[in-house]
């Protein structure tokens, strides 16, 4: 009974015209925004169930929609966090919160020219945005729509002015190598995956793309994807180079199976 009591006083005061640092919904807001970015989408959804049940100010409605989009978009629940936004959209129609998630769930569901056009808009309305940061992540995602649209000149140029503005974030320096390896500038990628590792991102995940990315080198110089033939044909300086890659990102943590292989072929 003093649960379902302190419940119920917690959401006393969220029936109300706005949210105020003092009251329940906006605390349990900002515990389920924490829960979305570290990635506990089933409880951060629930919570936002809750705030959405408990709380009738528009902003907390609003707020609610949004990180429900979220959530659900973490879970690959697309279709739902599509409705989520939506429904937010309908309270403020220039939510950037629920554009982003919107334009998330978009992508998720392969909804490119939707997904660039609220972005598009979401970068219109956040000109003024102070938030350098956020900025720069919504320039980011327009450079994963275009090079899933195959437009990898817009995505190099998107996700370079994403670079200019937040240059701390290695996320981006990955994506740049990400897109120039799937426009086959493949040197050009191998140089981005170095910068990322060489600023800080010394991980798995960078280590992987690299290897990954100089095997593919080596395979267009050779002309062959026969890890026997490229390991006679590669010199001995390539394949210190490659085996070093590997056993670094082995290091790191990085699985890969086809990189083993790799492995055993060329570095006996």
């Amino acid at each position: 009974m003093a649960a379902i009591f302190l419940a119920a006083s917690i959401f006393s005061n969220c029936k109300s015209g706005l949210i105020t640092a003092s009251n329940g919904c906006y605390n349990l807001i900002q515990t389920a925004k924490s829960q979305n970015k570290s990635g506990n989408y089933n409880d951060a959804l629930n919570n936002f169930n809750t705030v959405l049940k408990k709380c009738d100010a528009y902003d907390a409605k609003e707020a609610g929609y949004a990180g429900k989009a979220n959530a659900l978009n973490g879970l690959g629940q697309y279709n739902d966090a599509l409705d989520a936004a939506n429904a937010g959209l309908k309270i403020n129609n220039t939510s950037i919160d629920n554009l982003f998630a919107k334009a998330t769930a978009e992508l998720g569901l392969g909804m490119n020219k939707e997904a660039k056009s609220d972005l598009n808009t979401i970068a219109s309305l956040t000109q003024k945005n102070q938030n350098i940061s956020e900025r720069a992540t919504i320039y980011a995602k327009m450079a994963e729509v275009d090079m899933k649209q195959q437009m990898y000149s817009s995505a190099l140029q998107n996700i370079q002015v994403a670079i200019s503005m937040d240059n701390s974030n290695l996320d981006f320096y990955m994506q740049r190598g990400d897109i120039n390896a799937a426009s086959g500038n493949l040197s050009e990628a191998l140089s981005n995956y170095e910068e990322a590792i060489a600023k800080g991102k010394n991980d798995a995940e960078a280590w992987k793309s690299k290897t990954i990315t100089l095997i593919k080198v080596y395979q267009k110089k050779y002309n062959t994807d026969n890890v026997d033939v490229l390991a006679k044909k590669l010199s001995s300086t390539e394949k210190q180079n490659l085996c070093n890659s590997i056993q670094t990102g082995q290091d790191k943590g990085m699985r890969d199976i086809n990189i083993d292989l790799a492995q055993s072929s060329i570095c006996k």
